[in-house]
């Protein structure tokens, strides 16, 4: 059995777990283990992708016209677009810090590709190429880099996660892991749901694993869904071409169904990150009524387009490529009047691991950072992801490193290690009655997405909560058709089955403790943002074998009238706040 030891262990190599890195690197031994390769796999090389910082940093750097915008200022909107549910404490450590990391991210090469107001458009390629040039460039010594193992399990010691333990899937053998603290960086749990917009690895493993060892999560009901994603052909399935580009949502019936009453609500749907809440609200909307195509989305034409702006475009994405894919016999087709179906597919997660201003979790020797934690975004996470995941690595990697000083690596109790791994054996060598880890995926994806998704109400999410909880124990029977430890796809299957079942479950629970809509979670049967119950956080941590909820106060400055707000109404309220402080800086 292979072990590596390290001051601190980062799980996970996209931007969260390579910038935690470079910053743990310069002040104590690192070890980063990936289920892909370092740094080019997860979330961040597909995203789209901006970064964001204040305009005045931004306008230090010579990218904005804004040189009065502020951290303080920036704050403000992100709390009136999260619907006042951020921890106000994490929004402020992201905008304080979001102009020094885009700085740095500068400074190691990567390339702008244009401007928006208080971003810079680049791709994550760049983002996650800039990151390995800045590893390259601060590390005092060497990370130890493991990748194409999977971590499983956490490990704890006297109250305190002292390593992991992890399966090298090519050759079906375990990895131990010990450091003296460990960073969780390993995104949110996509491939959970039906239509998704993330990575393969993408599976809730840092959520899971943090609960299981109990550690509590926060804000699990929150999940926006991203418009526009592509549900055929199946070649470009769950990418976000469409959703980058200008065209019109039609229903079954050639009928453009977004229309906007309120001028600044249309402001919003057709210039900011709120078009994902309020274009996927409608799309769902037009599918129940039965206007919708038959992969269970709508429709999405650029018939209207002119000659020459289908011309504009292609100079914009020589040989229509986007993210490395080839689009160019899709977009010929649509320039012959083609409609594409496309449907909301998740693709953030508000929710999830519960830190403080400092990345630390609510055990001792864990921290988490980027989209596998909770709590900076409150209700709708309108600002950038990639400046999260920067701005947290740094902040969780100093922590982690500082918090190693002076500590011994703790032993591991043997009986616990031979626990863990004669669990997972179970499930290769049972011979009783076969239950397809495939069919039990499908399942959950379907649960997933039609009773946790865009629009929820107490039947469908009580009747999701109970399905799970089936696919759950069902799930204990396990057994692999394939006996065989190197390159068994229905053992990796089996793993993140687990963990994927883990984060829905408590999803759905926790949307159906929440009895209001806020933001992307939309109660249909209680329509109101209610500012005078629900203006908590929802906490869950495992007790014995059970999920126990607390809602707790918002951390926050700001105090609100303690009513309830029709959801739609809060909507305009928050748009009109917006549009207002915009005309007012101009």
């Amino acid at each position: 059995m292979q072990q590596h030891d390290s001051d601190v262990l980062v799980i996970g190599s996209g931007g969260a777990g390579m910038r935690a890195a470079i910053e743990a690197v310069k002040t104590a031994s690192v070890t980063v283990v990936s289920k892909g390769p370092l740094g080019r796999s997860g979330a961040t090389v597909l995203s789209g992708a901006d970064i964001m910082a204040d305009g005045g940093s931004l306008h230090r750097l010579g990218y904005s016209d804004k040189p009065g915008d502020s951290p303080e200022a920036w704050t403000q909107d992100i709390l009136v677009e999260g619907f006042w549910l951020n921890d106000e404490n994490l929004v402020d450590m992201y905008t304080r810090n979001a102009g020094a990391c885009v700085e740095e991210l500068l400074g190691w090469g990567m390339k702008v590709r244009g401007t928006e107001e208080r971003a810079l458009i680049t791709t994550g390629m760049s983002i996650c190429a800039a990151l390995r040039s800045g590893l390259a460039q601060e590390a005092s010594h060497a990370v130890t880099r493991v990748e194409g193992v999977t971590i499983f399990e956490l490990v704890v010691s006297h109250g305190r996660v002292v390593g992991a333990l992890g399966i090298d899937f090519a050759t079906g053998d375990y990895v131990v892991f010990r450091a003296k603290t460990v960073i969780l960086a390993t995104g949110g749990w996509h491939q959970a749901y039906r239509f998704n917009a993330g990575a393969d690895e993408l599976t809730g493993d840092g959520q899971a694993m943090a609960y299981r060892a109990g550690a509590e999560l926060v804000d699990m009901e929150m999940v926006t869904f991203a418009p526009n994603i592509l549900l055929a052909p199946p070649a470009h399935r769950g990418s976000l071409w469409f959703y980058v580009l200008p065209g019109t949502l039609l229903n079954r019936n050639g009928d453009a169904f977004m229309n906007w009453e309120d001028p600044n609500v249309a402001k919003l749907a057709l210039t900011s990150e709120w078009n994902k809440l309020l274009f996927s609200k409608a799309s769902i909307r037009e599918v129940r009524e039965g206007r919708g195509g038959p992969l269970g989305g709508v429709y999405f034409s650029m018939k209207h387009l002119p000659e020459n702006l289908f011309d504009a475009l292609e100079e914009d994405y020589p040989g229509w490529r986007f993210q490395g894919d080839d689009f160019s016999g899709l977009m010929s087709k649509m320039r012959d009047g083609y409609a594409a179906e496309v449907g909301p597919a998740a693709e953030y997660f508000e929710g999830g691991i519960r830190i403080s201003e400092r990345c630390e979790t609510s055990i001792p020797g864990l921290y988490a950072a980027g989209e596998c934690s909770g709590g900076l975004f409150g209700a709708n996470r309108v600002a950038a992801a990639t400046t999260e995941m920067v701005v947290e690595g740094m902040i969780a990697g100093r922590e982690a490193a500082q918090a190693a000083l002076g500590l011994e690596i703790f032993p591991f109790s043997e009986a616990k290690l031979v626990e863990m791994i004669d669990e997972q054996e179970q499930v290769i060598t049972r011979k009783t009655e076969e239950v397809s880890v495939f069919e039990l995926r499908r399942r959950l994806r379907d649960i997933s997405y039609d009773k946790v998704g865009v629009l929820r109400d107490a039947d469908t999410l009580t009747a999701a909560a109970a399905e799970l909880e089936e696919i759950r124990e069902t799930s204990k029977r396990l057994s692999l058709t394939t006996k065989r430890r190197d390159h068994n796809r229905e053992w990796t299957e089996a793993v993140e089955l687990r963990n994927m079942l883990q984060c829905v479950h408590l999803s759905a629970l926790s949307a159906l403790e929440r009895t209001e809509s806020r933001g992307v979670h939309v109660r249909e049967d209680h329509p109101y943002v209610d500012n005078e119950n629900w203006r908590r956080h929802l906490v869950v941590e495992k007790r014995e074998n059970h999920a126990a909820f607390v809602s707790i106060p918002v951390v926050s400055k700001t105090v609100l009238p303690l009513t309830r707000v029709p959801y739609e109404e809060a909507i305009v309220r928050a748009a009109e706040s917006l549009v207002g402080r915009q005309e007012e800086e101009r």
